[in-house]
């Protein structure tokens, strides 16, 4: 089932919360817990909602609450994070919402190239016997290394790095 709305209180608690809550409760909860079985003891089930709509790679979704449909329904809410308000820090510095925005995009994108260069390197560390002088690879083969080891070594510059970028093709 998931999360369980409490109607006496509004609090929204999972199953096993639920239960560990009832556990003297007679009779026993039965494994499945149905709506009927819920209602009887003041609860209502929540179902769960749709993603919100995000922007990859610098938005996502969350469960910011739960509200009632036009059905009497309980569903979840999702919205789409990263929230930031503005406050103030220790040092008494206006932390503008525009500021969070930009560290934070800077963050996931360092992250990202972070990772993408470790693919890169392990690529170029993989196909480094290609490009010794006693290798028995043709002249031709070893152009097609040459070609895709510059392509791996031009990735930061490529369009869409670091989340969107296209890998070169490895020779066969």
């Amino acid at each position: 089932m998931g999360l369980i709305r409490i109607r006496d209180t509004s609090e929204v608690v999972t199953e096993i919360t639920f239960r560990t809550m009832h556990k003297k409760t007679r009779p026993v909860l039965e494994p499945t817990l149905t709506a009927e079985r819920l209602d009887g003891l003041g609860a209502d089930p929540v179902m769960e909602s749709a993603q919100a709509t995000t922007t990859a790679p610098y938005e996502y979704s969350f469960r910011s609450g739960v509200a009632q449909d036009s059905n009497g329904n309980w569903m979840t809410v999702n919205s789409v994070g990263p929230v930031f308000t503005e406050y103030t820090d220790d040092d008494g510095n206006v932390q503008s919402v525009d500021a969070q925005t930009t560290a934070y995009r800077a963050n996931v994108d360092a992250t990202a190239a972070e990772g993408a260069r470790s693919t890169r390197t392990t690529l170029l560390a993989e196909s480094d016997w290609t490009q010794m002088a006693d290798t028995a690879l043709s002249t031709e083969k070893k152009a097609e290394w040459v070609t895709y080891r510059q392509a791996l070594r031009d990735l930061p510059s490529a369009s869409g790095w670091p989340h969107t970028h296209t890998m070169p093709t490895k020779p066969s």
